[in-house]
């Protein structure tokens, strides 16, 4: 097996277990193509994610960050985002807290 996809997967692993721990739920796993962008949402609650694979900009209000493999993202709750994939797309996860 390929040491890339144990390492994703050991991400992943390690990262899921650490929401448990820290109340957040609703995880899922997201697939952007090159350059998809989600559009501008609302989040009313906290958000946590990581990228697993590419490259992911988010912005919120005045900020941008770009992310890349291995690099976990807070969104704050009450607030406007967009999340948009780099060059190569990204694969992503990311988990909201319980209310």
């Amino acid at each position: 097996m390929d040491k890339s996809v144990i390492s994703i997967e050991s991400m992943a692993i390690i990262f899921s277990q650490s929401l448990v721990r820290k109340g957040f739920t609703k995880r899922g796993l997201r697939y952007f193509r090159p350059y998809q962008s989600s559009g501008v949402f609302f989040t009313d609650r906290e958000i946590l994610g990581l990228v697993l694979m590419g490259q992911l900009v988010i912005e919120i209000e005045d900020s941008k960050s770009i992310l890349d493999e291995g690099d976990e993202f807070f969104l704050p709750p009450n607030n406007f985002f967009s999340a948009t994939a780099g060059e190569h797309g990204a694969h992503f996860l990311f988990a909201r807290k319980k209310n």
